[in-house]
């Protein structure tokens, strides 16, 4: 029912091409390798247009809540809870793409650390040289918990100095990759997106943060079945598919 839907809600915008509109998305960093390859193929059968507005979930919620204009939202489910509650984005429409975990990567070729349980874990970042992150002043969803685990185990202070603090974990991680920084801590689908780091683990269950995102309609949208199509096909057999590969866990 849902793909013969989507095929009509498609098929409607393919046959007024003169009517194609431009669709803002507000799209976190751990979805946006799946987002952007999913979105092509809505451009090509829509015939409408995707302008990105990139930034963490935690800003993402931030500039939205603070009345950025635009179409489709993709952040944390607990996020777009609160817009929706706010009246920011339809709380009707809101569709989960997905729960993704923090893991730990390094150089490709790199000796990989010890990270099979949470002892192990402690041994291995107080013997790390460098450690990068996502800075959790900047919003961003790894970051928060991240810093949230190295205080509940202890490892806060000891290992402050060696913290390499970046606004966005994708670009720590090309850092991890010229092997400036040793160890990159983020969103797994984060590190299998960057090929030229590997991929050692998730964090131990003890200490894992999986965090569900989602998507939903802006409130204030100017072409709300344009966004309703796009949010199909995120949400789509084939999407979940994607996401899949890229270390989300999906229902």
């Amino acid at each position: 029912m849902r793909r013969l839907i989507l095929g009509a809600m498609l098929a409607c915008l393919a046959a007024v091409p003169a009517t194609a509109a431009e669709v803002v998305v507000f799209c976190p960093g751990a979805v946006q390798s799946v987002v952007r390859d999913l979105v092509k193929s809505y451009e090509q059968k829509s015939g409408n247009t995707v302008k990105f507005e990139f930034g963490t979930a935690g800003a993402v919620v931030k500039k939205v809540a603070g009345g950025a204009p635009g179409d489709v939202v993709l952040a944390t489910d607990k996020g777009l809870a609160g817009l929706a509650k706010a009246g920011k984005v339809d709380g009707g429409s809101i569709r989960n793409l997905g729960s993704m975990g923090v893991g730990v990567a390094v150089k490709a070729g790199a000796p990989k650390p010890d990270i099979h349980d949470v002892d192990a874990f402690k041994k291995s970042m107080l013997a790390a040289r460098s450690i990068m992150y996502a800075n959790p002043a900047k919003g961003g969803q790894s970051g928060i918990h991240i810093a949230k685990v190295f205080a509940q185990i202890g490892l806060d202070k000891q290992i402050a100095s060696k913290l390499q603090l970046r606004d966005r974990g994708p670009d720590g991680l090309k850092e991890v990759a010229k092997g400036k920084i040793e160890v990159g801590l983020g969103q797994i689908s984060e590190i299998l997106a960057n090929k030229d780091v590997v991929l050692v683990g998730p964090f131990p269950p003890a200490i894992q943060g999986s965090v569900m995102f989602s998507a939903a309609v802006h409130s204030g949208s100017k072409d709300k079945h344009a966004a309703e199509a796009l949010i199909e096909i995120l949400t789509s057999p084939s999407a979940k598919a994607k996401f899949k590969a890229v270390g989300f866990t999906v229902s």
